[in-house]
């Protein structure tokens, strides 16, 4: 088999996703022997794909200017994959699969700007309804795509993504960022500084705290600032949290490993999210998790996470400071999170894939042996050997 994979909106500033992208392909490109993958890309994709150490991509990639001439090169191609968000080019005349993680913005529109609104409300929805399969990373985004744009939950595979193996012995990748750290313990929130990620609410509690049960917690921030999103450390400033908040902004894989080892705890206050990786790379390696109950994160931590609702910042507050006082807590939820964290495996998340890569095929032939019964059908001739083929073939 020989899957054609859009690799065009694979940067480094996408977050999760690009998390997914390379986790996927790692595990792929690594263990399935049965198919021949084809990136197309452009100048701009190098950086991340260079991340798939030890896999070859290159070998049979095209490097390509623009990404509309993706359909002048799939001659050979059996199926043709969108793993980031929007089916493009479209229509194709060959099997087609879109991942496309969650439809945020018709739940919380305010967090985009009018382009991005519109650019979503055109393509995901049809994207979906002209792929023939659609990939999401949650039961709750699925749910959100039948409920919202009516797409046929048989169409839709969810595939949970697998963290970066490498927290379950994060111990042993562990390595010292070389920044100071309160050796009386702190939470961490690694998230970049997007509206939806909550840092708001999260420093308001905090303050509620200091107010109200004389409480400081140390919190530490990890994160890609992005220009345009929340300014954390301006607002650190202004809510007089500089002494107990510190940011660090991004770190690697290992240096995130070290302070999950060392954390009291990750503290997670979404209000949105189609997946929740942090949920599972802490849980992983061991390090308890504190919750917003909202949109996917219950489905993913289970019952090895503590969680609250994350619109109240005094919710937020009593809810940190019970967590953070009950040692005993932190330690049960540890270890029933390393069992869970286990569930989320990379090769689960590669056979999903590969389960809806096969029912795509199979939709894809459904839909032409029924166009093409719907055009002998004013004769009535070849209908009968159309069905019996199409019966044979699936």
């Amino acid at each position: 088999m020989r899957v054609g994979v859009n690799c065009f909106s694979l940067k480094p500033h996408i977050g999760g996703m690009k998390y997914y992208f390379l986790r996927l392909f790692q595990e792929l490109l690594t263990h399935d022997q049965k198919t021949d993958y084809v990136f197309f890309y452009s100048q701009e994709n190098l950086t991340e794909l260079r991340k798939l150490e030890g896999t070859h991509w290159d070998q049979t990639a095209i490097r390509l200017e623009d990404e509309s001439e993706i359909k002048n090169h799939l001659r050979g191609v059996d199926l043709y994959f969108c793993p980031l968000f929007i089916l493009w080019p479209r229509p194709l005349p060959c099997p087609t699969l879109v991942t496309i993680p969650d439809i945020q913005e018709v739940f919380y529109p305010q967090f985009f700007s009018a382009a991005e609104r519109s650019i979503r409300a055109h393509h995901y929805p049809e994207s979906m309804r002209l792929a023939d399969r659609v990939v999401t990373i949650s039961s709750f985004s699925k749910k959100t795509f039948v409920d919202r744009h009516h797409i046929p939950p048989e169409k839709i595979t969810v595939a949970y993504p697998s963290p970066d193996q490498r927290y379950l012995e994060a111990d042993r990748i562990a390595k010292n960022p070389g920044l100071p750290l309160d050796p009386k313990g702190f939470l961490l929130y690694p998230a970049n500084n997007w509206p939806h990620k909550n840092h708001e609410a999260l420093l308001r509690a905090l303050v509620w705290l200091k107010k109200e049960r004389n409480l400081e917690v140390p919190l530490v921030f990890t994160g890609t600032q992005l220009a345009d999103g929340y300014p954390l450390q301006q607002r650190i400033t202004e809510f007089g949290l500089s002494a107990q908040c510190s940011h660090f902004g991004y770190l690697t894989t290992e240096e995130i490993a070290y302070l999950y080892l060392r954390a009291g705890g990750l503290i997670f206050p979404s209000l949105f999210e189609g997946f929740g990786l942090p949920l599972v790379e802490a849980m992983a390696a061991g390090c308890p998790v504190l919750s917003s109950d909202a949109a996917s994160l219950p489905e993913i931590g289970g019952d090895a996470v503590a969680y609250f609702a994350p619109g109240s910042p005094e919710a937020i507050g009593k809810a940190v400071a019970a967590f953070w006082q009950d040692e005993d807590q932190r330690k049960a939820l540890a270890v029933r999170g390393r069992e869970r964290a286990r569930l989320f495996s990379a090769a689960r998340f590669a056979r999903s894939h590969l389960e809806a890569f096969a029912a795509a095929e199979k939709a894809f032939r459904k839909t032409r042996y029924r166009k093409q019964a719907l055009r002998y059908s004013k004769s009535g001739r070849w209908i009968a050997s159309l069905w019996s083929r199409f019966l044979r073939e699936i």
